[in-house]
């Protein structure tokens, strides 16, 4: 990240904290009143009749003013919790929370720094919403109709955390991402769970993620059906993407003139899964191969080139998100198969150029918050090469985040062990899960360490910091979730949504989580 992106960002974030500033009195005024149960009834998905006669009951308990301007507007609803009610010449019409979560209305009104991910409730889909029931032309409840902002009541049982919970939840995201393979090894990459449509696009680094985690769960539940997909997602990478580049070989999906190293690294970390589990020994020699690659990608001082131009057969020096941390866990990881020193020394090599000279500012190369690959080289290499001065570079990075880290009366969101930034959008899941990730790999240094009799002064943190996490990503993991709401809840179940008001599932998603669960249960069976 540079530093003009950087200070773009952080003038963005101050812009918005003066509006959410501006707007607090309004956010914030809300007056009880009488319960008011809200019911409806769903058909396939869609609610059908909202009269009083259905089983879904929603519960109003607050209200207060709301205001149609779309950026207060935007900021006047708590995602998950508030709604609006709306009356017009007599009638009553209501924009639930549920009505508003199937719509996907809740974080989508303005995008984050121009990327994927946004913040804000649509005022287009709440007027919609409401316009159904009344009959009437969106322009016309926005004009006419009065508006109040709604909160309600959400109830959700406690969750205790056992062992037997989090291996149900592994074999429900491991299932949902093998049903979700094609014949042809490709998966249904982004879905919208109410409505089970796919909304397109391909990552080819995240489709070799999803398929590490199916071959981590085919083994550690010895599942013929996830280990069936995995080894076909695996066959998709080896004999369908792996391409030339230059004298190397290295995955290029679709024909890509240009290659990046997290396809290559991630493929490699999910072939080294493959072997080390005795699916298909078969794999070694794409193992040898796309290590070679990631070493021929590497500077003199550590750091990967992330790029390759195949046509002009040579690499690009620019820098991106995870890739070098990817590459270093991939050859860590491709040494324990190849036995090839040459692997030991480049994943050595990376290692100390991620926890040390690459940092110069906060913020220069890469995001602080996203170090979960390199906690896990630090994991994979302890017991063969341990780096003390890495260690530390991720128990500090670990002390970041627990900053981070949400309390239950942090926000007005569920978001207990979640890490998010402020109070503009809700939490994202897959921060938890790949923060659990990280957690779960220093963790399991800790415990080596306590074992041999050394100092683990952060066991008891750690700990904490992965169970809470651990436990907000199981709170949203859609087992079943509001099948109610959704049009197949089969083919959704076990899904890991974007956020607890964000519907939409990605193999990542499912990804993170599962393998965060993988490595809970074996720190947990390490220390038994």
């Amino acid at each position: 990240m540079s530093a003009r992106t950087l200070g773009r960002l952080l003038a963005l974030y101050v812009v918005l904290l003066l509006a959410v500033a501006l707007s607090f009195d309004m956010f914030w005024s809300l007056g009880p009143i009488t319960p008011v149960v809200v019911t409806s009834r769903y058909e396939n998905g869609v609610r059908a009749v909202r009269d009083g006669t259905g089983e879904v009951q929603e519960t109003a308990v607050a209200e207060g003013p709301l205001s149609l301007r779309p950026l207060m507007f935007a900021l006047g609803l708590v995602p998950g919790r508030d709604g609006v009610r709306a009356e017009l010449d007599g009638k009553t019409a209501w924009a639930t929370p549920d009505d508003l979560y199937a719509r996907g209305a809740y974080d989508a009104a303005y995008p984050i720094a121009g990327g994927d991910i946004r913040w804000g409730t649509r005022l287009d889909l709440v007027l919609a919403i409401l316009a159904e029931q009344l009959a009437v032309p969106p322009s016309e409840v926005a004009s006419r109709a009065r508006l109040r902002r709604v909160r309600f009541e959400r109830r959700s049982a406690p969750l205790v955390l056992t062992n037997e919970l989090v291996r149900t939840r592994i074999a429900e995201a491991a299932t949902h991402l093998a049903r979700a393979l094609g014949p042809d090894g490709r998966f249904r990459y982004l879905v919208d769970a109410p409505s089970n449509r796919s909304l397109g696009g391909y990552n080819w680094p995240r489709h070799s993620g999803a398929t590490f985690f199916l071959a981590q769960a085919a083994g550690f539940l010895d599942d013929p059906f996830v280990r069936a997909a995995a080894l076909r997602a695996a066959a998709r990478l080896r004999d369908a993407t792996m391409r030339d580049c230059g004298p190397e070989r290295c995955i290029a999906g679709d024909e890509a003139p240009v290659a990046d190293i997290g396809s290559s690294s991630l493929a490699l970390v999910a072939f080294t899964e493959i072997v080390r589990t005795h699916a298909d020994d078969g794999y070694r020699k794409a193992i040898v191969e796309l290590a070679s690659f990631l070493r021929s990608q590497q500077r003199a001082d550590g750091e990967m080139l992330h790029f390759y131009d195949r046509p002009g057969k040579r690499p690009i020096d620019h820098p991106a998100l995870y890739y070098t941390g990817e590459a270093t866990l991939a050859l860590a990881r491709a040494h324990a198969i190849t036995g090839n020193p040459a692997d030991l020394a480049a994943a050595e090599r990376a290692l100390r150029f991620l926890s040390g000279a690459g940092w110069s500012f906060f913020g220069s190369l890469y995001y602080y918050g996203e170090e979960h690959w390199t906690c896990q080289a630090v994991a994979e290499l302890w017991t063969r090469s341990p780096n003390r001065e890495a260690l530390d570079f991720c128990a500090r990075w670990h002390g970041y985040q627990r900053r981070l880290q949400q309390g239950p009366d942090d926000s007005p969101f569920d978001g207990d062990g979640s890490f998010n930034f402020g109070p503009i959008a809700s939490p994202r899941v897959t921060p938890a899960s790949s923060r659990g990730e990280a957690a779960g790999a220093l963790l399991d240094v800790l415990v080596t360490e306590q074992r041999a009799g050394r100092p683990a002064p952060d066991l008891a943190a750690v700990d904490d910091e992965l169970r809470r996490a651990l436990a907000f990503v199981i709170r949203q993991q859609l087992s079943p979730g509001p099948a109610y709401l959704f049009r197949d809840p089969v083919a959704v179940r076990g899904a890991v949504p974007g956020s607890p008001v964000d519907p939409t599932l990605r193999i990542d998603y499912a990804q993170h989580a599962g393998s965060m669960m993988i490595r809970w249960l074996e720190v947990n069976r390490r220390r038994e």
